[in-house]
C-alpha cells in the first residue's frame, strides 16, 4: 500500500483520492481518479513483468555459473591426469609424465592473472570503483600470501607423480584442518564446534579411503599399497595442506585490512607473485629448457597445458561468480558434487579401482562439510540439557 512517504511528487492534498484500497492517487487537473489508477496498475504490471523477467535470469545464471564450474574442473582434473601419462614408458609401464612443476604453475598464473585484469577492468567500468591492482596494499602481505599459495600447488601437483588423481583430490579435501589451525595461529580466531566437528568427520572419510584399499585379486589394488613413493605422495600432499593454512586466512586478513581488495584483486596479485616465483625458480633450475625440449617431443601435451590453463582461469571465474550471487553454502555444495565428479571420471577414465568401503569415504569427506551442522546441532542436544542439569544440581 502506498503511503505519503512513498510517493516521489510533492502531496497536495487537494488533487489526491484514496480508492477503495487505501492506496492515494495524486489527480493531474484533466484526469479523474480511474485514469490515474489505470496509470498506476499499468505500471505495476510492468514492475511485475520484468521481475519475473529477472527472476528467470537469476535460475539462467545459477545453472550456467553451477555448470561452469562442473564442467572447468573436470577438464581440468582430467588434464592434470591425463599430464601424466605423456612422454617415454618406465621400467614400470606407465610413462614419465609432464614433471614440470614449477612450470605447471607459472603458466597457470598467467592465466589466472589475465583473467583477473579482464574482470577488475570491467568492475571500474560498469561499477565505478576505484582502479587499481595492487589494492594498497603492501607488498610484504602478498609475498607472504603468495608463498603459502605456491606452495599448496606446487607440492600438490608434486603428489599427482607418487599417488592417483582419486588420493589427491580426497586427501586435498581436507584443507579444513590446516585452515582451522591457520585461523588459530595466524588470525586469532576463536575455533567453533561446527569446525571441530568437520575435520572430525574429514578424519573418519580420510582413514576409510587410505586404509580399506581393495583386494588384491582386483587389478589396480597396488595403487594403494603403503610403498615408500606412496608414503612420500601422501607427504607431499600434506606440505600442500599446511600452506592452504598459511595462504587462507593470510587472505582473509588482507580483505579486512584492505578494504578496496577484491577477489579479483586477490587473484591477480597472488597469481602474479606465484608466477614471478615460479619464474625464478625455473630459471634457477633449468625447468624452462627442459619442458620445452618436452613439449616438442612431445607435441600432444601442449594441447593438454592449454586446456590445463583455459579450464584453470573459466573455473576460478564461475565460482567467484557463483559466490557473489548465490553465497559460499552454495558454492560448497557445488564444489562437492565437482570434486565426487571428478573421482568418478577419474575412476572410470583411468581405469583406477576403489572399493565400496573407499566410496563411503570418499562420500564422507566431500559431505562434511554440508554435514557438519547437522552433527553439531544434534550434539548440542544432547550435552546441551546434561550440562542444564548439572548446573541445576550444583
Amino acid at each position: 500500500m502506498a503511503t505519503e512517504s512513498d510517493l516521489t511528487f510533492p502531496l497536495d492534498k487537494e488533487n489526491c483520492r484514496t480508492d477503495s484500497d487505501g492506496d492515494i492517487y495524486r489527480l493531474d487537473s484533466n484526469e479523474d481518479v480511474s485514469a490515474q489508477k489505470g496509470k498506476t496498475n499499468g505500471a505495476l504490471k510492468t514492475k511485475t513483468a520484468k521481475k519475473n523477467s529477472s527472476t528467470m535470469w537469476d535460475s539462467v545464471s545459477f545453472c550456467l555459473y553451477v555448470l561452469g564450474v562442473w564442467i572447468s574442473f573436470l577438464v581440468l582434473g582430467w588434464t592434470q591426469e591425463a599430464l601424466g601419462g605423456v612422454g617415454e614408458e618406465r621400467a614400470d609401464g606407465k610413462k614419465t609424465g609432464f614433471k614440470y612443476t614449477h612450470t605447471l604453475v607459472l603458466l597457470q598464473s598467467l592465466g589466472n592473472m589475465a583473467v583477473a585484469v579482464v574482470f577488475i577492468l570491467l568492475e571500474s567500468m560498469w561499477k565505478g570503483k576505484p582502479l587499481t591492482l595492487n589494492a594498497g596494499v603492501n607488498v610484504r602481505h602478498w609475498i607472504v600470501a603468495a608463498l603459502g599459495y605456491q606452495g599448496a600447488h606446487f607440492f600438490g601437483l608434486l603428489s599427482l607423480q607418487y599417488v592417483t588423481f582419486p588420493v589427491q583430490i580426497v586427501c586435498k579435501s581436507c584443507k579444513t584442518i590446516p585452515v582451522l589451525i591457520g585461523e588459530v595461529l595466524i588470525a586469532g580466531e576463536r575455533a567453533s564446534l561446527k569446525k571441530f566437528v568437520s575435520v572430525f568427520i574429514l578424519s573418519i572419510g580420510v582413514i576409510l579411503f587410505l586404509f580399506f584399499k581393495p583386494s588384491k585379486k582386483f587389478k589396480g589394488s597396488d595403487e594403494f599399497e603403503m610403498t615408500p613413493e606412496f608414503l612420500f605422495g601422501l607427504m607431499m600432499i600434506l606440505l600442500a595442506l599446511i600452506c592452504d593454512g598459511v595462504y587462507g586466512p593470510y587472505q582473509n586478513y588482507i580483505r579486512d585490512n584492505y578494504h578496496l581488495c577484491g577477489a579479483f584483486h586477490l587473484m591477480f596479485n597472488m597469481n602474479l607473485w606465484q608466477g614471478i616465483f615460479s619464474s625464478i625458480w625455473c630459471l634457477i633450475d633449468g625447468e624452462f629448457a627442459e619442458a620445452y625440449s618436452f613439449l616438442l617431443k612431445y607435441p600432444e601435451a601442449l594441447r593438454l597445458l592449454i586446456n590445463y590453463c583455459a579450464s584453470m582461469a573459466l573455473g576460478s571465474c564461475f565460482i567467484y561468480l557463483l559466490q557473489r550471487r548465490c553465497g559460499a553454502l552454495v558454492v560448497t555444495k557445488t564444489t562437492t558434487v565437482r570434486k565426487l565428479f571428478s573421482v568418478l571420471v577419474s575412476a572410470y577414465y583411468f581405469g583406477h579401482t576403489i572399493s565400496p568401503v573407499q566410496w563411503v569415504g570418499v562420500l564422507v569427506v566431500f559431505t562434511s562439510k554440508l554435514s557438519a551442522p547437522a552433527v553439531t546441532n544434534l550434539i548440542k542436544g544432547l550435552v546441551g540439557p546434561r550440562m542444564s542439569d548439572s548446573k541445576k544440581t550444583q
